[in-house]
């Protein structure tokens, strides 16, 4: 039985009005100041909540009782508080919650209850969703859905309170596109991008307004504040995802090959470079280079694996016979650590997250082993040069073959214990479960409906207070919220 109350209030975006306008007016957001869900503001104080039921989604041992919820108060840690954005300037949220491409999120637990108790927010779409964007604003969160044919669908949620439907402006998507929002002071709306960016990429905004992309002739490209652009003499992998270091710098995937006819993200090409770009200088410095073996992925990983405070380049590196996961110094050092093989005919590997997963809190790597298929959640912990499969979980589907969504995935501390969980969706894609590295091995904590069969990325926003909020859309045409 579904944990969820339909919602009879909230009205279906009608396609019709959308295709008839290019550019639309908003019912702006209003907004006080802007959070990115990559800047969060968090509470120094212990912060008490009051966990309700909206509708009643039931307590454990009585499903679907009318009766609100009242779970026991939990008090949560203290954090460091961070001021919001300036209102007058430009904050950009994406489909990807992290611009180093580490799928972890700031903050715990949900802002109305537990992950297991909340009443979820139901919508009913008027197309297949492809992409959800997801923001934090004084407001509430807002959500926008891209739609398989083009057009885009936004919301605006109080936290406890129902969904309002919301025009959001800007140029209408290419079906299959990422939304990029750009929020500022009191408005939300359609980021603008380069007339000749590659559809299926994500822009990325670095200082002094400039924008590196990738054109729709498979060129990395920069866009100068004052119309001049930039392309270095650099073959990138067409479908490379950028992920940022610094305001200045970006790294990238490059030097295409079909050596190997692997096809898990949709064709032959795959990446032998890593290449770091320094916009403004104009630099290029590779940081690694595969040999004969393959970069078996769309965008590299950045996090601090070895403990030393820098920055290390996490990969899927493949050839014709294994599949390994590679560490790399992001400062040109070499190879920091490298996994044992699997077999490739058996299928590929998806790098997830690195962060604190360990039981003990200790540093550690998620991915899923055969994500296309009967995927397994590994957690992997650095021992000297290797990586070594420190537990995992078999059951659980991730990725369809052949796509470029790597988003079905994420970390969070949903149920607020203190200990981030893998969310992962199930084998039959049609509910989505917490898998987390617990003192006995790796353990399924909860498990939560998707209300039919997961076609969009698993999207998260973290609010100023720290709290979260996991949103999904299904092949079914709905979209579901966990507030």
């Amino acid at each position: 039985m579904s944990d969820c109350v339909p919602l009879q209030a909230v009205a279906p975006r009608r396609a019709a009005k959308l295709r008839a306008k290019r550019w639309r007016i908003a019912s702006c957001v209003p907004l006080q100041a802007v959070a990115s869900r990559r800047g969060v503001v968090l509470f120094t104080a212990a912060v008490v909540m009051a966990i309700i039921g909206a509708c009643g989604s039931g307590s454990p041992g009585s499903p679907g009782s009318p009766a609100a919820v009242t779970p026991p108060v939990v008090s949560e840690p203290g954090f460091a508080v961070t001021p919001y954005p300036d209102p007058g300037s430009v904050v950009h949220a994406d489909p990807v919650y992290r611009l180093d491409g580490n799928r972890i999120t700031e903050g715990s637990g949900l802002g109305t209850g537990f992950i297991n108790q909340v009443t979820t927010k139901d919508l009913s779409l008027d197309d297949v969703p492809t992409w959800i964007t997801g923001a934090s604003t004084p407001a509430g969160d807002v959500w926008v859905v891209a739609l398989a044919d083009g057009t885009t669908v936004g919301y605006r949620v109080p936290v406890g309170g129902q969904p309002v439907e919301i025009d959001i402006v800007g140029d209408r998507l290419n079906p299959g596109q990422p939304p990029m929002l750009a929020i500022q002071g009191n408005s939300v709306r359609l980021a603008t991008t380069p007339a000749n960016a590659l559809s299926s990429g994500v822009p990325v905004y670095l200082n002094q307004d400039r924008t590196a992309y990738v054109d729709n002739l498979q060129r990395f490209t920069v866009l100068e504040a004052d119309g001049t652009l930039w392309r270095p003499d650099l073959e990138v992998l067409p479908d490379t995802r950028m992920v940022q270091v610094s305001p200045e710098k970006v790294l990238l995937l490059a030097g295409p090959t079909n050596r190997y006819p692997h096809s898990a993200l949709g064709d032959n090409l795959e990446a032998t470079s890593v290449v770091a770009v320094t916009v403004g200088v104009n630099e290029l410095e590779t940081i690694y280079r595969s040999g004969d073996d393959v970069i078996e992925t769309i965008a590299p990983l950045l996090a601090d694996v070895d403990g030393d405070g820098i920055d290390d380049v996490v990969l899927t590196v493949s050839n014709d016979a294994g599949i390994r996961i590679v560490v790399v110094s992001s400062t040109g050092g070499g190879v920091v650590a490298t996994s044992d093989p699997t077999d490739r005919l058996l299928g590929w590997r998806q790098l997830i997250a690195v962060g604190p997963l360990g039981p003990d809190g200790g540093t550690e790597i998620a991915e899923i082993l055969h994500p296309s298929t009967d995927g397994s959640v590994r957690f992997l912990k650095r021992n000297g040069p290797g990586l070594d499969v420190v537990a995992q979980k078999v059951g659980y589907r991730s990725h369809e073959f052949g796509t470029r969504n790597l988003e079905q995935a994420l970390v969070v501390d949903a149920d607020r214990d203190g200990h981030p969980e893998v969310v992962v969706p199930t084998l039959d894609r049609q509910s989505m479960a917490g898998v987390r590295h617990a003192p006995d091995g790796a353990a399924e904590m909860w498990v939560r409906p998707l209300g039919g069969t997961l076609a969009t990325n698993i999207a998260a926003l973290t609010r100023p207070d720290g709290t979260l909020s996991l949103a999904a859309g299904t092949r079914e045409g709905s979209l579901r919220i966990w507030q």
